[in-house]
């Protein structure tokens, strides 16, 4: 495989600084258990970890040995000390309690520490008591917060973020946002202004808010920036825009092979399967990666017939040594286009099969808004042919959010057929999905959902998708409105922001939460305060200077709109350079599978060995 350390010095902020934050931290975690230890990790920090270390800077601290964290006792332990890197997650604290007492009751003689990431919580220290082995663990916490993906992408990697916030109730997932944006703050300087829509985001606002108020005349401080915006994006306000299909390159290798922590796996079946760094690393990935996919096969052959024009040149006797030391240095990007190739029919086998047109097809009808019976004619199509259960519920999903319910007449049929198709189990998951607001009812009143389509102009016709001039070229002419609202939000109170605007400003109010926009800035005595923009904003201040602005997805991001991000970096009027932030890189399957319980992940799990693939 190759190297999965992307280049973090090329981009408009340098992110290397987080990356050897979190190295030097891990560091000093592993030197606090002196000697030789074993390294237990549950099997989610393991991937990504992997991005802030690599193993050979393990083994120089000590680390002897590499464990997955499970219920068995340990055994063949030839070292005192066990170190436990888990999230501070009630699961993985009972699963180290009963290992520590499983242990325990084979004789054999371990001392134990454990640190949880980001932070440590009462309630895992709380099982540690009522479990009778707190008395044997050493706390600690290993604060880790953004990862670094890439030169312009950074993640808490809170899979379960969103619905925790929708379903659960749980805001844990703020607060963690909220500490790590200061964290960036104190090591690239303070954000001057900040930006947002939404309940969550105007949450993580009034926390910024209170943390740098709580730190006084410590608080980083205010003017030289490296980061001048801060533009704060809710999920609760577009969660429509995760359920459709990502369109781009990387889009659809995320939703095809599945991107997991920067990596894909690639092989033919029964064969053993590859293991790509997708990053700006790979230079023929920088290239084709926010493409549309429908650009992507003309793209490799000009790359490939490039090759294929100056090798034929080499040949000529006139060519000077440094003109072939420049082709054997395209000649490196061989591999890499190769591998390109090699994903590209890959996914092309996918969506090339009639069930993912049928699927896009119903997504493109509902957003349009046409042909609503036509859908869910479909969608029982699509589960009669048992097509995976994720898809049905994106389609369902997205059903609901564009016509503000599931018309009646039509849930009785769709519901009946999700359980009978996939099991009653899934009783729970359909509640689950109602409960937080995704799946909802007819109960009267009129869809909002076409205001917002209008006046943020989120269709689109006749798209190029070879040379787009518009972000909805991601999503094959559907605009996402989280991005439009990014957009929105830059030319707010600029001289650009005009009467245009006016449809935006009426269709804002029915999207839920605060809009806001204020200033971080101090008082007289050099205090932390914050400040409505409007108040100190001078007309048209800086709008000719290129900026830098830090984008925070709370609830999680897709790939495409990482894309149309870039994408909107390269237009001329919007003079913007973006680092992207999110508590996770998603996708309708991963943000939909959070809200299986238990008990149907134990019942999927149980089917798969006699399950029937598609």
């Amino acid at each position: 495989m190759s190297t999965p350390f992307p280049n973090l010095t090329s981009g408009s902020v340098p992110l290397s600084r987080i990356r050897e934050d979190g190295r030097r931290s891990l560091v000093e975690a592993l030197d606090s258990v002196r000697g030789k230890k074993v390294l237990v990790l549950d099997r989610k920090v393991s991937g990504f970890l992997g991005l802030i270390a690599e193993v050979p800077l393990l083994k120089e601290h000590g680390v002897d040995r590499l464990l997955y964290l499970s219920e068995e006792p340990l055994q063949g332990i030839e070292v005192r000390s066990v170190v436990y890197l888990v999230r501070s997650r009630i699961e993985n604290a009972q699963l180290i309690a009963q290992q520590i007492l499983l242990t325990n009751k084979l004789g054999t003689k371990l001392e134990y520490s454990v640190f949880f990431m980001p932070r440590r919580t009462m309630v895992c220290e709380k099982v540690f008591q009522e479990e009778g082995v707190f008395a044997d663990v050493t706390l600690a916490e290993y604060p880790l917060d953004f990862i670094p993906f890439d030169s312009d992408i950074l993640s808490l990697e809170l899979d379960t973020a969103y619905k925790e916030l929708v379903l659960d109730g749980d805001t844990s997932s703020l607060y963690y946002t909220a500490r790590g944006l200061m964290r960036l703050q104190g090591l690239y300087g303070t954000i001057g202004q900040v930006k947002g829509k939404g309940p969550h985001a105007l949450a993580v606002k009034n926390l910024l808010t209170l943390m740098r108020k709580e730190m006084g005349t410590k608080a980083p401080r205010t003017g030289g920036g490296q980061i001048e915006t801060l533009v704060l994006v809710d999920r609760t306000v577009d969660p429509l825009t995760p359920l459709c299909t990502q369109l781009t390159y990387e889009g659809l290798v995320d939703e095809t092979l599945h991107i997991k922590n920067g990596v894909v796996q690639l092989g033919a079946e029964g064969q053993k399967q590859q293991k790509f760094a997708l990053n700006s690393a790979d230079k023929v990935y920088q290239e084709l990666r926010d493409l549309s996919f429908a650009a992507v096969g003309p793209k490799l052959s000009e790359r490939a017939k490039s090759l294929q024009t100056d090798y034929k040149g080499s040949k000529g006797p006139e060519r000077s040594l440094a003109e072939l030391k420049d082709f054997a240095a395209q000649l490196k990007s061989l591999p890499n286009i190769t591998r390109h190739i090699n994903l590209a029919e890959a996914i092309n086998r996918v969506i090339s099969r009639q069930n993912f047109r049928d699927r896009v097809t119903v997504e493109q009808s509902l957003l349009d808004g046409h042909s609503i019976d036509g859908c869910c004619e479909t969608i029982e199509t699509l589960m009669y042919q048992n097509e995976d259960l994720m898809t049905v519920l994106r389609l369902l999903c997205i059903l609901s959010h564009t016509q503000a319910s599931v018309p009646r007449k039509h849930w009785d049929v769709l519901r009946r057929e999700v359980l009978h198709t996939y099991g009653h189990e899934h009783v729970l998951t359909l509640a689950a999905l109602q409960d937080a607001g995704l799946l909802k009812l007819q109960q009267g009143g009129r869809p909002t959902f076409p205001a917002v389509k209008k006046a943020f102009r989120l269709l689109l016709d006749n798209v190029n998708d070879t040379d787009p001039t518009d972000i909805a070229y991601t999503y094959a002419g559907y605009a996402p409105l989280s991005i439009r609202l990014v957009e929105h939000a830059l030319r707010r109170g600029s001289s650009e922001g005009s009467s245009k605007d006016s449809a935006v400003e009426e269709a804002l109010k029915v999207i839920p939460g605060a809009t806001f926009d204020v200033l971080q800035t101090v008082d007289e005595h050099g205090l932390p305060v914050e400040q409505a923009a409007s108040a100190a904003r001078g007309p048209g201040a800086r709008d000719k200077n290129r900026r830098v602005v830090l984008v925070m997805f709370i609830g999680g991001v897709t790939f495409a709109e990482v894309g149309a991000l870039r994408f909107l970096s390269t237009r001329p009027e919007v003079r913007s350079d973006f680092i992207i932030a999110t508590t996770k890189l998603t996708n309708g399957t991963s943000m939909l599978e959070t809200f299986l319980e238990d008990v149907v992940t134990e019942a999927i799990l149980s089917k798969q060995p006699g399950s029937v693939q598609t």
